[in-house]
């Protein structure tokens, strides 16, 4: 008689290594092209008109010509711009990556239960196992019985406790498959839900990392447009006359 052997349950676990990017440090506040810092020493002003500077103070280096100063006056509100919407964008950014933190957190939480069922799978499993090698052994006297094939009181009795075995190995097989069922359909689910949890988290964490590297390089390059610009704007001085001019659409 042959006794079926159950296959080990295990437990697949979806391993969510999530972890967010750090955030770099801003840099530390600088004028921004609203409010350059103040100029070094301006050169003398020409007698021929009153001349301002866009960085608030003196400039120095030669004065901006009226093409100069226009392009200058129209890259002002635009890097501002750009920095009002960087950080509307960093707001949300640290405002999402605190939502992450919080589900990444919760999620831990989720899996102690999922952990339980892997404890109780590994109690089955030894179980299983060792059921496996009673039926080995019982295997074993059922062909040496049947090669000396006994007769006799001897024989009937020795019959006997080997059928009484096979019961026994019998009920406890039907035991052994009944509980790896119900724990089989008990944490299936569980697994499978905690596991798409899990790899939307992770699917979350790899975008925002991608958004927050694109807003790095964005904000390295707004310092850099903005560093260019107070030295070819807001260091120089230009002519009152050819900003009244540009105003007036010339």
């Amino acid at each position: 008689m042959k006794v079926k052997l159950l296959v080990q349950a295990g437990l697949w676990l979806l391993a969510s290594s999530v972890a967010v990017a750090q955030t770099p440090a801003k840099p530390a506040a600088k004028p921004d092209a609203g409010k350059p810092a103040a100029a070094p020493a301006a050169a003398p002003a020409p007698a021929d008109g009153k001349t301002l500077s866009l960085g608030g103070g003196s400039g120095g280096g030669p004065l901006l010509t009226r093409e100069e100063l226009r392009a200058c006056l129209k890259q002002q509100p635009e890097i501002r711009g750009r920095r009002s919407a960087l950080d509307e964008q960093r707001a949300l950014l640290d405002k999402e990556k605190e939502a992450i933190a919080a589900d990444q957190q919760a999620l831990v939480a989720e899996r102690a239960p999922i952990d339980a069922y892997k404890a109780q799978a590994d109690d089955l499993s030894g179980r299983m196992k060792a059921f496996s090698a009673r039926v080995a052994a019982w295997q074993q006297r059922v062909d040496a019985f049947n090669n000396v094939n006994p007769t006799g009181m001897q024989g009937e009795r020795q019959r006997e406790a080997l059928n009484k075995e096979r019961q026994e190995i019998e009920k406890q097989r039907a035991e052994l498959e009944a509980e790896r069922t119900r724990m089989t359909s008990g944490s299936a689910e569980a697994v499978r839900a905690y596991n798409a949890k899990a790899g939307a988290l992770d699917a979350r964490v790899v975008d925002w990392n991608q958004r927050n590297a694109r807003w790095n390089e964005m904000s390295a390059t707004l310092e850099t447009d903005r560093q260019t610009w107070v030295t070819s704007c807001a260091d120089r001085r230009y002519r009152e006359e050819d900003e009244n001019a540009i105003k007036a659409g010339k």
